[in-house]
Parts: C-alpha cells; sequence; structure tokens
C-alpha cells in the first residue's frame, strides 16, 4: 500500500517538480532520447520521497503526516473493532463458548470460559490447547476436545464432577465447524452448567410427588395403626392378655406404621411451600440450646463438643424450621459414631462469600464416625437414597431445603474410617 502512495505522489509532484527546475537550455534544444534518459538517471539516483523532500518538503511532510495517521487509526480501528466483537461475544452467551482454529488453536473465549478454566479477563491466548483446558475442573474436558480433534465428529457428554464439596454437572458440546467447500476451518467447544437447573427441576418434582404420597397415605396409615392398636385391647378384654406371640405381631404393625408415617411426615416437610419467617437470631444460642439436649440423649460413648465464635453477627433464622435440619444432622452423625467411642463437635465462624457478595455464618457439623465412600456421596441428597439402618433417606433432602430456604449452603467432606463434617453457611442480612 505505501509503494502505491509513493507512485501517486510521484506522479503528482513530478511535473512541479520539473517544472522548478531552472532549465539550462530550451526544451527544443534537448532531444526526446537525451531528455528521457536524463530523468531515468535522475530517478536511479533519487529516491522518490527524497525528491519529493527536495523540492516541496511542506507538502512531503503533510503527505507523510496523512499516510502515517491513516496507519495508525485503522489500526486502532480494528483493535476496537476486536473489542467490541468479544465484548458483544461474551454479552451474548451465558454458557462457556471456546473456539479454534484448524490447527486447534484457540481463536477466542468468552468470559464464562475464562472463569471455568480459571484465566485471566485479559489473558493471551499463545499456547497451546492443552495448557489452557488442562485448568479445567474436569480432565473428561480436555478428552473430549482430543476426541472432537482427532474424529473431527461432533462429541456431546455430560461431565460429572466434584468441585469445591460441590457435585456439579456439566453438558459439554464440541463440533468441527466446516465451510461451505466442506472445508475444516476449526472447532468450537460449548459448556453449559446444569447442576441448579437439575437441583431445581428435582426439587420441583419431588415436591409435586411428595404432596401427592403424603395426601393418600396418610388415612390409610392412621387406620391400620388404630386399627392394630383397638385389635390388642380386644385381645386384652377377650382372653385377659394375648399371647407373647400375639402381642409381638401387634407391636409389630404398630411399629411399622409409625414408621411409614414419619416417611409422610417428612414427605409433607419436603412439599411443604410456606414462607420461611426468617428473623434476626443469634446462631450461637440456638446450637446452644440443641447440644445441652442432645447431651442429655445419646450414650456415654458419644461426646458433643462446642466451639462457637463469639460475637458472631445475626442471622435470618425461622426458629420453628431451622432447629430441624441441625437436629437431623446430629441424628446422622450418632448414627455414623455407632457403638464405637466418638466425637461431634459443633463449631462457628464468620466468613466472607466469593461467589456473592457479604458475609455469612458458617455452621460446622463433624463426627468421627465411619465416614462415606465415593458411590454414597454422589446420592447424599436424593430423596429415599439411604445407606443408614431404619432411614427413610429424607432426612438429608429435608436439611438442604430448609439451609436453601434461609438462603444458605450445605457442602460436606467424607472419608470412610475417618468421619463427615457437613458445613452450613447463612448469608449475614442487615435488618
Amino acid at each position: 500500500m505505501i509503494r502505491r502512495i509513493h507512485i501517486l505522489a510521484i506522479l503528482f509532484f513530478l511535473p512541479l517538480a520539473l517544472q522548478a527546475q531552472e532549465p539550462l537550455v530550451t526544451p527544443a534544444e534537448v532531444p526526446p532520447e537525451v531528455r528521457d534518459m536524463v530523468i531515468e538517471e535522475y530517478f536511479e539516483e533519487k529516491f522518490s520521497l527524497s525528491i519529493l523532500w527536495e523540492h516541496y518538503r511542506t507538502e512531503t511532510a503533510i503527505l507523510l503526516i496523512v499516510v502515517f495517521g491513516f496507519v495508525i487509526g485503522m489500526r486502532n480501528y480494528a483493535r476496537n473493532l476486536a473489542r467490541h466483537e468479544q465484548r458483544v461475544f461474551d454479552s451474548l452467551q451465558s454458557n462457556a463458548v471456546i473456539i479454534f482454529d484448524r490447527s486447534s488453536d484457540i481463536q477466542m473465549m468468552n468470559r464464562a470460559a475464562k472463569l471455568l478454566l480459571g484465566l485471566d479477563e485479559y489473558v493471551s491466548m499463545s499456547e497451546e490447547y492443552s495448557y489452557y483446558l488442562k485448568n479445567a475442573p474436569s480432565p473428561e474436558i480436555l478428552e473430549i476436545f482430543e476426541e472432537l480433534r482427532n474424529s473431527r465428529h461432533a462429541v456431546e457428554r455430560e461431565v460429572v464432577f466434584n468441585q469445591g464439596k460441590v457435585m456439579r454437572t456439566m453438558i459439554v458440546k464440541a463440533y468441527p465447524l466446516y465451510s461451505e467447500s466442506k472445508r475444516l476451518d476449526g472447532f468450537i467447544m460449548i459448556i453449559s452448567d446444569i447442576t441448579e437447573a437439575i437441583e431445581k427441576d428435582r426439587r420441583v418434582n419431588w415436591s409435586g410427588v411428595a404432596q401427592h404420597v403424603a395426601h393418600k397415605a396418610k388415612t390409610p396409615l392412621s387406620t391400620i395403626t388404630l386399627t392394630a392398636q383397638h385389635l390388642e385391647m380386644l385381645l386384652n378384654e377377650q382372653e385377659g392378655s394375648p399371647s407373647e406371640e400375639t402381642g409381638r405381631y401387634i407391636d409389630r404393625i404398630v411399629g411399622e406404621s409409625r414408621k411409614l408415617n414419619e416417611i409422610v411426615h417428612n414427605l409433607t416437610r419436603l412439599a411443604n411451600k410456606e414462607q420461611m419467617n426468617l428473623l434476626p437470631n443469634d446462631v450461637n444460642i440456638v446450637l446452644q440450646n440443641i447440644a445441652d439436649e442432645y447431651r442429655s440423649k445419646v450414650t456415654r460413648n458419644v461426646e458433643i463438643i462446642t466451639h462457637l465464635y463469639r460475637n458472631l453477627p445475626k442471622v435470618g433464622i425461622d426458629i420453628a424450621h431451622f432447629p430441624e435440619a441441625v437436629e437431623n444432622l446430629l441424628d446422622n452423625a450418632i448414627r455414623a459414631v455407632g457403638s464405637r467411642d466418638g466425637r461431634i463437635i459443633i463449631a462457628t465462624a464468620p466468613g466472607q462469600w466469593i461467589n456473592r457478595p457479604g458475609e455469612y455464618v458458617e455452621i460446622t457439623i463433624q463426627d468421627t464416625g465411619v465416614g462415606m465412600d465415593e458411590d454414597v456421596k454422589k446420592s447424599i441428597f436424593r430423596p429415599f437414597s439411604t445407606h443408614s439402618k431404619g432411614g427413610t433417606g429424607l432426612g438429608l433432602v429435608i436439611v438442604q431445603k430448609i439451609i436453601q430456604e434461609h438462603h444458605g449452603e450445605i457442602t460436606f467432606n467424607s472419608s470412610p474410617g475417618l468421619g463427615t463434617t457437613f458445613q452450613i453457611r447463612l448469608p449475614v442480612t442487615k435488618f
């Protein structure tokens, strides 16, 4: 382009430059061959810009400034256009999107992808793809892209992994990009985090199921229990006292009916959609009262210890429902310790949210029980998933629901033989 500008400048200024020279002889005295030879030698000895500079310095300087300004302007325009495209790309996609060229080099990724890969906002993309994808929360994401790169066929897969003590689910879709001439232009990877959608869908579905089952089962169960009790009374009146075997059967009917009634109660609680009455409370006082009550109930082999942080900020608690969540966790901890010597620690501490503004109060309930393996950990918040004798499989589902209704979150960590730790985080609210 600059060479073209030089030629145009020469064509524009050359007649003026030739006119500015004092002719030694009149044009009629110079043969055409000599004149052409002189002009040719003149341009061979001097660069075009030097000719312009020698005769028209001001005009040449203006021309150079205009050309230089044009080049800088076009460069800035290209940069601003690229930044605008990136901003539009970031705003249009809530999912993580990564675009590769045909050599598998990353050309562009949106903000969601950078957050997923733990990259800085202004990271350069000069390294090969494995350098960035190895930071993904699951190694399967890198494996999926390499499968796409090698096969050049679309790959779609659900990826489940444990991130920050929370089980997350993502849908990874990877496709080759072809031009109209069926030439490979590159690849695109779209990663969707569906963890919250799955949780919400599961809560909605199970809420409806729970409400229906609880409604249908409540009356028959009450009838069975009352009938068994009346049968026991009749036998006592007719025979004086029922046989040991008959009494055992009646006790079993009543006992199993009570268990089913407990399940119905839990289902009713799970389906309950009433608004929580969140009022400012000192969580230390609530926990201390619960701990004192449980100390009087547990056997000597279980020690309950409290480490409560002083001067905690108050949090919004529904005093009618929140203790139920803590008691459920304590019941599970006592079952996990079993008959061996063990301890349960209840602790509190302040904290600062990472994924949202504000502060929280953390409640930790830790036991030295049997712990959980990976299969159990994956399903503990699923309804009717129980691995303890006599459990209904609804306790932890209800705990999670209560904590979420308090706008908090619950996480856990567990290892076989080392025990389990649950953390509840409740947001500090300015009342």
